[in-house]
């Protein structure tokens, strides 16, 4: 016993030490211990920990192994973390084990959410082992570097709101459907209200016109107040819980000095409910509790109807960040370790895996693999980079490993510009928003003081005071914009049902009007104007046919995985030839593949390749891949025995319709930019072929923003058409901003329409959308003008009652609603203009 005592003494001892030596690292993953750092005191002992994913892992190895702390390494639990990388420096892309559960036949909904506070590997095998335990949870999937859970769960078993308590008392927190769920809840409260009062404001309009009878003949008081109480006791749920919000925002208004519609609407409201209850009082029969019911019910319809038509717009730009990974892996010696992004400082080395993204901004200091550039520079293939190569964060590594040494990081890296960009392009007020407020800052004023001055006016002249009271509250009830109100967000929901019938989703209805007076529009290349799908135009060969040509370079490139090659074997299989066989294939990374076949050696690859290899390459074969190059085609050389014997020509294919359409914008009177990512020659070359004059290659994002930036300073009101998340800046920063594609969630935040279809031709059903909807919003707001101009001399002339300002008041509004709704009938017709799609001729001397 003395013995074992003393054994457990030594052990503890021990155990002190080593924590003492090291006090500044994880004693779970050996990572350094950074603000997030935790203490646990087991048994005596203070342990530290980087997160609390490593203090919970610790519980639960230490509970597995029923001894001292330092026994929990003992575990076969903690010896599988260490064979499978978690421990200490695991990795979150690893497919997490399947469970099979049985559960009801109820679909799973799938959720994602954003996860706040992990620190190292282990908080994501953390989170992923307490949620598959959790009842109800499927599948959950941690990214460490993305700081992103994604799961499926049933919703009649967990929601939501209890998985991320869980996460809670874990210590993370997590957010983004949260915002989700305000959105909802604001939604569900705006239609709970209008349901209320609209069912309210019919029973009420049902008891007021038997009332009405008492205009006819005599009623007695018992009569009357048999239906005034009712009306009393349904219409004042009506004013103070249907109205409330708009209440809170004139009064919230008034206490900042801000008059706006809803200070009309609040002051006919309580003015026709003040009024209706003394003359309840009086016994008198001229009631408006439904005036002050229905001028509620139908400003909570337009509401509504203006939040379905925004409902389309995303309120989230997230995948921007999500982009460019928010931790680093960072190299030093032997060791690597984990860090936010944000913590990384120009010179540090890191490290970047296959199938990650680039973090921050880095130049190659060992390592060469192809990289997806196209969300930064939008070329369409992979790019191979090299030791001394620049590479832009947000790039996708197709191969890896590659170690870097980071130039630019946080805020300046290259997607963190852009989301600077997009942001503060979505940010500010358009033109047409701060006219609108002009005007209503002008208009209720002016309405209040019509109201003000003629009733002090008739009061002077002797009128008696009810005539005063009634022509007063008809000047404010028939004055409320009901009209002006729905006006606009009537035929954006007419626009939107004929977009969708087009397959066009409008964003921004404001950018729908801007349209029609575009002078200039600037179109993106590649995805755009062109496939984005790169394809075999030319063989050039000396003394072989182009069937003898491709049935053995596709022999040789049949295993190969690279885009060119992909696209040679494709040819072949597609021309019906028969693809020879070959032996001893052997593939040079990003440089060229050989092998023999029959009794040839043939060798497929670029110019540096062909030098490599030592093959003998005329002049003139070699003058004419240099032609093509200048037009921006891809070459490849081909060669027998090391003698070069031709060329593949490779090039991007121009969309069908894309010229057309140019030459029907310029029938418009809309000028056109091509602008790309890609090679100057490039783009010249593909903007002579689609007959645009003007043109700009080797853009990048940034550089695609200010292009579009500095065209709106020369005075030109201009759009922007692109399909990938380069454009996203550029979109952003226009006058009107076309996504062509489905595209991606930033792209569609960052533009105002998105085409579903990826066809160009629907660019122009664009500007026919928007000649339609401006005309109809026009007639609109000038029947609503020209109704208040009118409406308003009448009742200050005592020749409406406030009973008939308001039936004035619907009908000006039914009249806005019919000429709106007559736009929806469109649907059905062939109201935006289709034209055959031409297809562009391949490049000079192309087989296709």
């Amino acid at each position: 016993m003395r013995e074992s005592t003393q054994l457990d003494r030594k052990e503890k001892q021990t155990y002190r030490e080593r924590s003492d030596l090291q006090q500044h690292v994880c004693d779970l993953c050996g990572l350094p211990l950074g603000r997030s750092r935790i203490e646990e005191t087991t048994e005596g002992h203070v342990l530290r920990f980087c997160c609390p994913g490593c203090r919970h892992v610790f519980l639960l190895l230490s509970e597995e192994s029923g001894s001292l702390p330092q026994n929990f390494k003992e575990t076969e639990l903690y010896r599988a973390c260490v064979e499978s990388g978690i421990i200490p420096n695991g990795r979150d892309d690893a497919p997490a084990p399947s469970v099979t559960r049985e559960e009801p036949d109820i679909p799973a909904l799938e959720l994602t959410l954003r996860v706040e506070g992990m620190w190292c590997p282990a908080c994501g095998w953390l989170i992923e082992e307490v949620l598959r335990k959790s009842t109800g949870v499927l599948q959950p999937r941690v990214s460490f570097l993305a700081d992103m859970i994604q799961m499926k769960y049933f919703p009649h078993m967990v929601s939501p709101s209890e998985i991320a308590n869980k996460l809670s008392r874990l210590g993370y927190r997590t957010s983004s459907f949260l915002e989700a769920g305000r959105d909802a809840a604001g939604k569900h409260d705006l239609l709970t209200r209008l349901g209320v009062s609209a069912i309210l404001s019919v029973n009420v309009m049902m008891v007021s016109c038997a009332l009405y009878f008492g205009f006819f003949e005599t009623l007695s008081s018992t009569v009357i107040g048999y239906f005034s109480y009712p009306l009393l006791a349904m219409a004042t749920p009506v004013v103070f819980y249907g109205g409330l919000p708009i209440l809170r925002r004139a009064a919230s208004g008034l206490r900042y000095g801000v008059t706006s519609m809803d200070t009309l609407i609040s002051l006919g409201v309580l003015a026709a409910y003040i009024y209706s209850i003394l003359q309840m009082a009086r016994g008198s029969i001229h009631l408006y509790f439904d005036t002050a019911c229905m001028v509620v019910t139908l400003a909570l319809l337009g509401k509504y109807i203006e939040t379905q038509a925004r409902r389309k717009v995303s309120a989230s730009i997230d995948e921007l960040h999500e982009l460019a990974s928010r931790k680093v892996r960072l190299h030093s010696g032997d060791r690597e370790r984990w860090v936010s992004a944000d913590a990384v400082n120009p010179g540090a080395c890191f490290i970047v895996q296959a199938e990650e993204r680039v973090p921050v901004d880095g130049r190659i200091i060992s390592g060469s693999a192809w990289l997806d550039e196209s969300i930064i520079t939008g070329e369409s293939r992979p790019v191979q980079r090299g030791s001394g190569d620049e590479v832009l964060a947000g790039s996708l590594l197709r191969e890896g490993p590659l170690v870097l040494t980071a130039t630019r990081a946080g805020s300046e890296s290259s997607v963190r510009q852009m989301l600077t960009l997009v942001r503060e392009a979505l940010d500010r007020k358009n033109r047409v928003e701060l006219i609108a407020d002009r005007i209503t800052g002008y208009f209720v004023p002016a309405v209040l003081s019509t109201a003000v001055i003629a009733g002090l006016a008739l009061w002077f002249a002797g009128v008696p005071k009810d005539e005063i009271l009634g022509r007063s509250l008809a000047v404010l009830l028939i004055s409320c914009p009901c009209a002006l109100g729905i006006a606009t967000p009537l035929v954006k929901v007419a626009m939107i049902g004929i977009g969708r019938s087009k397959g066009i989703l409008i964003r921004d209805a404001e950018a729908i009007e801007r349209a029609r007076d575009l002078d200039v529009l600037v179109l993106d290349k590649t995805g755009t104007m062109t496939e984005g799908n790169f394809v075999l135009h030319e063989v050039i060969a000396k003394g072989l046919s182009e069937h003898e040509v491709l049935s053995c370079v596709a022999a040789v490139e049949r295993e190969s995985t690279h885009f060119l090659a992909r696209e040679t074997v494709r040819r072949a299989r597609e021309s019906g030839m028969e693809i020879r066989e070959a032996d001893q294939v052997e593939e040079f990374e990003g440089r060229g593949v050989k092998g023999v076949v029959g009794k040839s050696e043939v060798m497929v690859g670029n110019k540096g390749f062909m030098k490599e290899q030592k093959v003998r390459v005329p002049a003139d074969l070699e003058t004419t891949a240099a032609n093509r190059q200048r037009k921006g085609m891809t070459v490849l050389f081909f060669a027998w025995e090391r003698d070069a014997r031709g060329i593949l020509v490779f090039g991007d294919k121009a969309k069908a319709g894309a010229r057309e359409l140019v030459r029907k914008l310029r029938d418009r009177g809309v000028g056109v930019w091509l602008v790309s990512g890609d090679a100057e020659e490039t783009t010249a070359a593909t903007a002579t072929l689609l007959g645009i004059e003007h043109f700009r290659g080797q853009v990048l994002p940034a550089e695609k923003a200010n292009f579009i930036q500095t065209l709106k300073r020369e005075g030109h009101t201009v759009g922007m058409v692109g399909d990938g998340m380069n454009d996203a800046a550029a979109l952003a920063h226009a006058d009107v901003g076309v996504a062509l594609g489905a595209g991606s969630n930033i792209m569609r935040e960052a533009s105002d329409v998105t085409i579903l279809s990826a066809q160009p031709s629907r660019i122009l059903d664009v500007f026919d959308l928007s000649e339609l909807t401006t005309r109809t919003i026009r007639q609109n707001l000038m029947f609503a003008f020209l109704y208040n101009g009118m409406a308003i001399p009448l009742a200050l002339s005592g020749l409406l009652s406030p009973l008939i300002a308001v039936l004035a008041m619907f009908g000006s509004s039914f009249s806005v609603i019919g000429n709106a709704l007559r736009i929806s009938r469109r649907k059905k017709e062939s109201l935006l203009t289709d034209f055959a799609m031409e297809a562009l001729p391949a490049p000079e001397g192309g087989n296709r």
